[in-house]
């Protein structure tokens, strides 16, 4: 990520949302601000973010509707779910749903800060891993591409020598009905010799191209 990491806060509190905006800042993040499930899903179709802290006492629905959105993302992206002792039973379900972590309300500025940057530094690994992957990819693919025009580089190049050695054992076959001196009529045979071994040699390596 060359740019500051983008953080979404999905939280129904006005006050809520202005105290970890002011967090996030400090840190020298960006931030942006959701009050519900339908605006936040409105913010990621609109911007990538890097990271979604997301209120765990919203409904189920709302929750689930803001993870799905995130998961289709496609770049990685972390959720953080924000919740109390009272709703701590639910998180599981929400992390086997896609969620990352979890933060115990009220958190202090300095657990806080560690899982945010824990969780940034998870989605940079992703990310890199992510990148690493479609240059992979890139290459396999380019790859290919050699291996196909080498291949087709071959077979016109072979399929033109062909023509040329039909035309050398046609001329010297037709020389060699008329009568030639001996040393001539030799040569001629060894032509025609040496050409049907190049035009075997090409059919073998067309069946096996030289890699």
């Amino acid at each position: 990520m060359g740019r500051a990491p983008l953080i979404l806060i999905v939280d129904e509190h006005e006050n809520i949302r202005s105290i970890l905006q002011k967090l996030i800042q400090a840190l020298g993040y960006q931030s942006l601000l959701a009050p519900d499930s339908f605006t936040a899903v409105q913010l990621l179709e609109q911007h990538t973010a890097d990271l979604v802290l997301l209120d765990g006492m919203m409904t189920d629905n709302a929750i689930m509707h803001v993870i799905t959105a995130v998961r289709s993302q496609s770049t990685p992206a972390g959720i953080i779910m924000m919740t109390d002792a009272e709703h701590l039973h639910d998180i599981a379900a929400f992390i086997k749903a896609g969620a990352d972590d979890f933060l115990l309300k009220p958190f202090n500025a300095t657990l806080f800060k560690s899982r945010i940057m824990h969780a940034l530094g998870s989605i940079r690994h992703s990310y890199e891993i992510k990148h690493l992957q479609e240059m992979l990819n890139d290459y396999r693919l380019r790859e290919q591409q050699s291996e196909m025009d080498h291949s087709a580089f071959y077979q016109t190049l072979a399929h033109d020598l062909n023509n040329i050695l039909t035309g050398i054992l046609m001329r010297s076959e037709l020389l060699l009905l008329k009568e030639q001196p001996v040393h001539t009529s030799k040569g001629l045979q060894d032509i025609m010799e040496a050409a049907e071994q190049i035009s075997t040699l090409i059919h073998e390596r067309k069946k096996s191209p030289i890699s």
